[in-house]
């Protein structure tokens, strides 16, 4: 399979799982709204059929005619969420049977709540209506009746009747009915004793107070002095029973929809997952062709890089596009081989000419350098030869004179000392020459201080480098320790500082000479910095070949710098480059990877 199929194949998976995502997400999200609207019902529900139930403990608070006006507020409230949830789960096709069924409990605790009402009208809503305002009359019929007749005893026992009476209805105590019994019993007996006259009148009268109470009493009793008694607790166990079905309906409502949340992800994630299958399967495979054939040119790249042999090939097989990419890549390398063959055979030539011109210039410049001192040297010997065949044919015809020797003698010993002194320039010419090769061994490996070895070379040039027309700073750590050639070290600043004393001095300003050292990633660089005159930028790609100087008639002769990079390349195992900026000076700087050192704190 081409790798441009396979991607496509992978685009359309791709694609696909998306796609089923995006609708997974969007069901989710309409069955997510479902149940936040099913909560929203419930939640409003629930709200009304509370208020529902909250009323008859309100009622039985207040006994108001107000509270039976809330209360159908109220019941047409809960029947308006009941119609709403109702018409969504019918939509949504949900079984109804529980919901139905808490509806039912609702109807029967608001007809149990219209029996209580029914009760409390008979008993009445203020002190004037119904038994209590009937029995209410009486007793104070009674306390009338006492303060005509003027008997504090008589008094006293009503005003404890109304006691008691008002202590059970506030507490609804059994205990004070007793205490209201006996009380009662007492005064039909005072009475009785008392006011034997009257005794009729006011005992129908107290006896029409009991029969009042005692009704008041029984349909208290009737609806209930707590919630275990009468209708109270009828409307109690409703109440238990509607939050119970209410709880039932909830719980069935969401785990049917959550069941169906979980019906639809299930079906959805094995959609994605055997899409995924077969996608990683196929990427199984085209990952273990596609590997092998990245592998096998990854290996041939790094055998060319690693040994530059370009005549290694892939001979992949195949006709996707890796092993296209692979033939490409034999064919470039095929011409590389070539181009190198040719590029070899070209670079031969040109190292041969460039060794032919670099020799004819090393020739030239040692020529023209000998030739000075070389010429001295012949004439002082001439000459010297012509005073000895003058000395020889004097003394052989006797006509030798002492001026005539002394005058000889002072002769040759100007002519010995030329000779002496040309002939000494040009054996240190030979040897400097011979320096450039750096065959010969300096000294052993030491361990110094660089610091200390850099301000001794200083030292031997204090009469060269006299304020004012130099100035000397050095920046070299204090413990900065090398285990190296500390001799190819003296060579190096010497010729260093010759250059910059021949070549950068100015005249009308004086020359600042800067020696800095710092280690960076175990790489020791050296700074050997001037701010003279710099160098000219058409010397900087050969400055450091032999004879080259642009002070030829001023006694340079252009080795300096050329043993400066054989000492740093071959003797160090350096790296040395040099830098000229266009506003003057020149910076020699030395690169030291494989010099060891130590840095000591001070």
């Amino acid at each position: 399979m081409q790798l441009k199929q396979s991607l496509l194949f992978f685009k359309t998976a791709a694609v696909g799982s998306a796609l089923v995502i995006m609708i997974v997400s969007w069901v989710m999200y309409v069955q997510l709204q479902q149940t936040r609207e099913l909560n929203d019902r419930l939640f409003t529900l629930q709200t009304q059929i509370q208020r529902l139930l909250d009323q008859e403990e309100r009622f039985l608070i207040e006994r108001q005619r107000e509270s039976l006006k809330s209360i159908e507020e109220h019941r047409f409230a809960y029947k308006d969420s009941f119609s709403q949830l109702l018409n969504m789960l019918v939509s949504q096709q949900r079984n109804l049977d529980l919901l139905f069924k808490l509806d039912e409990e609702v109807k029967r605790f608001t007809l149990k709540y219209e029996q209580l009402a029914s009760m409390q009208a008979l008993l009445g809503y203020d002190k004037s209506e119904g038994v209590y305002g009937n029995f209410r009359r009486q007793a104070h019929a009674l306390q009338d009746i006492a303060k005509i007749a003027n008997h504090p005893d008589l008094e006293i026992l009503i005003l404890e009747l109304r006691r008691r009476e008002k202590d059970f209805l506030l507490r609804l105590d059994p205990n004070y009915l007793l205490m209201h019994s006996e009380l009662l019993n007492k005064t039909r007996a005072l009475i009785s004793v008392q006011f034997p006259d009257k005794s009729t009148q006011l005992l129908s009268t107290l006896n029409q107070y009991e029969q009042g109470f005692n009704t008041y009493i029984n349909v208290l009793k009737r609806q209930g002095l707590d919630h275990s008694q009468g209708v109270r607790a009828e409307l109690h166990q409703l109440k238990l029973s509607i939050r119970d079905h209410f709880e039932v309906v909830s719980k069935q409502l969401f785990n049917q929809s959550l069941e169906k949340k979980q019906q639809l992800v299930l079906a959805c994630l094995a959609i994605i997952v055997f899409i995924s299958c077969c996608s990683l399967l196929l990427l199984f495979v085209l990952n273990g062709r596609i590997s092998d054939h990245i592998i096998s040119i990854s290996r041939v790249l790094k055998k060319v890089a690693q040994y530059e042999d370009f005549s290694l090939r892939v001979d992949l097989k195949g006709e996707d596009e890796i092993a296209q990419i692979a033939h490409y890549l034999d064919d470039l390398l095929a011409f590389i081989e070539t181009l190198l063959d040719r590029l070899t055979a070209a670079q031969q030539r040109l190292i041969e000419e460039a060794k032919m011109a670099s020799l004819g210039n090393m020739v030239s410049g040692f020529a023209h350098e000998l030739n000075t001192p070389l010429g001295v040297a012949i004439t002082s010997q001439s000459l010297l030869k012509e005073q000895v065949e003058t000395l020889k044919k004097d003394l052989e015809s006797g006509q030798l004179q002492k001026h005539t020797l002394t005058n000889l003698i002072s002769e040759a010993e100007t002519a010995l000392y030329l000779l002496e002194n040309n002939l000494h320039r040009t054996a240190s010419l030979i040897n400097d020459f011979k320096k450039v090769s750096v065959q010969q061994e300096y000294d052993d490996i030491q361990e110094f201080n660089l610091k200390t070895l850099v301000e001794g070379v200083f030292d031997c040039y204090q009469h060269e480098l006299q304020a004012p027309n130099y100035h000397v700073e050095l920046e070299i750590p204090e413990g900065l320790m090398l285990s190296s050639y500390p001799n190819v070290f003296v060579q190096i600043l010497t010729y260093s500082l010759n250059n910059s004393i021949q070549h950068g001095k100015c005249e009308d300003k004086p020359l600042n000479i800067v020696v800095s050292a710092l280690v960076v990633n175990d790489y020791i660089h050296v700074y050997i910095k001037d701010d003279g005159n710099g160098i000219d930028k058409e010397l900087l790609p050969v400055i450091f070949e032999p004879f080259i100087t642009t002070q030829r008639n001023q006694g340079g002769i252009g080795l300096g710098l050329s043993i400066i990079y054989n000492l740093v390349t071959q003797k160090l195992k350096g790296e040395v480059k040099i830098q000229s900026p266009a506003h003057g000076g020149a910076c020699l700087h030395i690169i030291l990877a494989n010099t060891p050192f130590k840095l000591e704190e001070h």
